[in-house]
């Protein structure tokens, strides 16, 4: 609950921009495009951070990484709770990615220390629900903050939330001790043995797996930047609507992610192979939320239909955020486990890197906003729909295994 906790504030801290956009843009005389790199901005070390804190983890203590991480997450934000420049606003959100780079993948390492694999579906889901619940009430949280006090108390709330949590994570935070326990040669693999970071990284499964990550992360970082500006500029939602709509936008992802993750637990247990119960489970909630997009601009109108079917396509990807995490974490041999996932999730939030800056190119040069929005969003549709296809011919946990099995058996001998 602590973790899912911490990924709350992580996303809630990601939303804001998004949130106070409106305002900020305004008061700082800011144009979309501009306002896209600030966004962007956001993962200019994200991913390099990421990768670093990572293997730091691969060593160090999980409640220690975890609590330095929120230390930067409160001082990063606490400067825009008083002054305000778009130099300023640049160096926060840089400072902000450092911090929150590394956050979900060793949250997720965190929680695998106390359960075996054929249990971490819903502990992960769990940790990923305070994502959901960071994004779901950011929106009427946040925008009250903005409409009593200001956009910049907004700021200042956030921060003091990371030092709270701090505070009570340093009391109650522990480390688990479970390894990976699918059979006795696992188990020696997972002690042992130490695969080469080349196999690792040119393995079909873990490449692919990526990339269905990295097309998911391009659509969460269009969703959370620029989705509120969306209701409020083209739908034409008042603030306060558009408060109450995002947090309902958002929702929908609590039984799509539980439920998806639910069921590929449950398949796993009746002995359904990773390869359909994660791997083509994942895959085809990508690939609907990518035709939920296209209908949303194709075949309706209405403001509320569009809202209703954009909600359902940019929520249904978001399973793979937690089967993703899963699948990596049972190809790796444990004592590389928090390495791997970082790197899986440091290449993969590239996507967000890119997407929210382009998205603010296509609304400045198209014609119209409501244009250049549905142009990013067709975009990131069809970016969903043929990643997913790759996924559901070429992602293969069990396949994996057996190849980095392989690899380390002379290190299993040797070590023996």
């Amino acid at each position: 609950m602590m973790l899912a906790l911490f990924m709350m504030i992580n996303f809630m801290d990601k939303a804001i921009l998004g949130i106070v956009a409106k305002p900020l843009m305004a008061e700082l005389h800011i144009q979309p495009a501009e306002f896209g790199l600030i966004a962007s901005s956001f993962f200019l070390l994200f991913s390099i951070s990421a990768i670093g804190f990572g293997f730091i983890a691969n060593r160090a203590s999980s409640k220690a990484v975890l609590l330095v991480l929120a230390a930067i997450w409160g001082i990063s934000q606490f400067p825009l709770a008083f002054v305000a420049s778009v130099p300023l606003l640049f160096f926060s959100r840089i400072m902000l990615g450092v911090g929150e780079g590394p956050a979900y993948p060793l949250a997720l390492h965190a929680s695998y220390k106390w359960f075996p694999n054929d249990r971490r579906n819903l502990p992960s889901a769990i940790i990923y629900q305070g994502v959901t619940v960071g994004l779901l009430i950011s929106g009427p949280v946040l925008t009250y903050i903005l409409i009593r006090h200001s956009w910049h108390a907004a700021f200042m709330f956030l921060g003091v939330a990371s030092l709270v949590w701090m505070v009570v994570w340093f009391i109650l935070g522990a480390e688990g001790r479970v390894t990976s326990d699918d059979d006795a040669a696992r188990v020696h693999l997972a002690h042992t043995a130490h695969v080469s970071y080349r196999t690792l990284l040119t393995d079909w499964t873990f490449l692919v797996n990526m990339a269905l990550y990295w097309t998911t992360y391009w659509i969460f970082a269009v969703m959370f930047t620029w989705i509120p500006s969306y209701l409020s500029t083209v739908l034409h939602y008042s603030t306060v609507e558009t408060g109450w709509m995002f947090m309902l936008f958002t929702g929908i992802n609590i039984p799509i992610v539980l439920g998806g993750s639910w069921l590929s637990q449950f398949l796993l247990k009746r002995g359904v192979a990773s390869v359909r119960a994660r791997g083509w489970l994942s895959c085809g909630f990508v690939l609907l939320g990518g035709v939920f997009i296209l209908l949303s601009i194709y075949a309706v109108q209405q403001p509320l239909l569009k809202v209703i079917l954009l909600a359902i396509g940019f929520n249904l990807p978001q399973l793979c955020f937690v089967l993703s995490s899963t699948i990596v974490a049972e190809i790796i041999p444990d004592s590389q486990r928090s390495g791997m996932m970082s790197v899986n999730s440091a290449l993969a939030t590239t996507g967000g890197l890119i997407a929210p800056a382009l998205m603010g190119e296509f609304i400045q040069t198209a014609a119209t906003p409501g244009a250049g929005y549905d142009t990013g969003f067709v975009v990131a549709a069809i970016l969903a729909i043929a990643v997913s296809v790759i996924g559901f011919l070429v992602i293969n946990p069990e396949a994996s295994k057996r190849r980095f099995a392989a690899r380390a058996l002379p290190t299993m001998v040797k070590a023996t």
